[in-house]
């Protein structure tokens, strides 16, 4: 693999190491593209461009699908991760004393949306974990007859743990649960396969590893289950023959687009499509193993310089992020910063979170910063 091309592909890489595409991407050149070409388009709007634009949402539709292994109509546009969940939560039946499981310490995005059904009467309830691992065991032991949810992080969003999604793919399916994944951490740098790991609902905002701006990601709802959520935001393209108004026809899209109730953010969804066309024009095995890669050497070097690695390492466990600890974690991240290093502080340490075009120099920037702060 060319990894010198693809490294080409973001100009940012000249002046600073990104670190913290857990956190924000800088934007791809054919990204910014995109975005350049959207504007000048619509300088001049006119009626084939707008019929471009709704021809390449569906086909950016179909790269979204292609990328975690689901049918195009099973994906919906939707603003971000939080958007995604919430629209599933509000939307599904509910009876008062039904409950949600999902694990404490979870980002907000996949809390939130499930704390906020108290008003129907159901219940969130948290698996404790002293660790940052926890098993699909774990889970289970919270799972009653009234569980109608699980919803878990596929990577954990401080210190990289991985969970195995097809182990709970198959305890949700034994119990009858919906498996609900907040996929942000984990789609566009490791391969996810939703129709293999059995997940009935994956969200996941572009600004992070998707490598797309911010106001734009995907919601895979299967067919399995689209039926259940109701559209809880209803508008004109919420039903079939959208494009004709009048008599009303009340008969919702039976796929995941009925969760999208008006006209396209397309020059959102046209920025996305030209990320997911990089990620797919690597390929997300290649991804996979090129940040598994990085993410390796840095914790083998930064364990020679003497620091503490909190990201679970075992097979199975690992991810694109890597939390550190050594010293003075503000003071790390200062020093981190004005050597042009984008991180983050997570878990009392330094979580680096490099993606498929770092390289070798930039791996060594960081360990020579953590080295000379080490020997203070």
């Amino acid at each position: 693999m060319d990894w010198v091309r693809w490294r080409e592909e973001f100009p940012s890489a000249a002046r600073l190491v990104h670190l913290n595409h857990a956190g924000l991407s800088p934007l791809p050149r054919r990204v910014a593209a995109a975005i350049r070409t959207f504007a000048d388009e619509g300088v001049l709007l006119d009626r084939a461009v707008y019929r471009r634009w709704e021809a390449r949402a569906e086909a950016v539709r179909a790269l979204a699908a292609r990328l975690i292994g689901a049918q195009a109509h099973e994906i919906a546009f939707v603003r971000n991760t939080s958007e995604g969940l919430s629209l599933v939560a509000s939307g599904l039946p509910w009876q008062a004393g039904d409950n949600v499981v999902t694990v404490a310490d979870e980002y907000p995005s996949n809390v939130y949306p499930w704390l906020g059904l108290r008003r129907f009467g159901v219940e969130t309830r948290l698996v404790t974990r002293s660790s940052p691992r926890f098993s699909a065991a774990d889970v289970a032991a919270l799972i009653d007859r009234r569980t109608r949810v699980v919803a878990v992080s596929a990577v954990d969003w401080q210190s990289g743990f991985r969970i195995d999604l097809a182990a709970f793919g198959e305890l949700c399916r034994a119990r009858n649960v919906l498996f609900v994944v907040d996929g942000i951490q984990a789609v566009g740098a490791l391969a996810v396969d939703v129709a293999a790991s059995g997940i009935d609902v994956l969200a996941a905002g572009g600004h992070k590893w998707l490598l797309a701006p911010e106001g734009c990601g995907m919601l895979f709802v299967s067919d399995r289950v689209v039926e259940r959520i109701y559209p809880v935001l209803l508008g004109w393209k919420s039903v079939d023959n959208a494009g004709v108004y009048l008599p009303y026809h009340f008969d919702l899209r039976p796929d995941a687009a009925r969760l999208e109730p008006g006209s396209a953010a397309h020059l959102g969804i046209l920025a996305f499509g030209a990320a997911l066309e990089l990620l797919l024009d690597i390929g997300p095995t290649a991804i996979e193993a090129r940040v598994l890669e990085t993410t390796e050497q840095l914790a083998e070097g930064l364990r020679r310089l003497g620091a503490t690695v909190l990201s679970p390492r075992g097979a199975g466990e690992r991810s694109a992020i890597l939390t550190f600890a050594l010293g003075d974690p503000q003071a790390l991240h200062q020093a981190l910063t004005d050597a042009g290093i984008v991180v983050r502080q997570r878990l009392g340490g330094i979580r680096l979170a490099p993606h498929f075009y770092n390289d070798a120099g930039d791996i060594a920037r960081v360990l020579d910063v953590v080295g000379t702060m080490a020997r203070r």
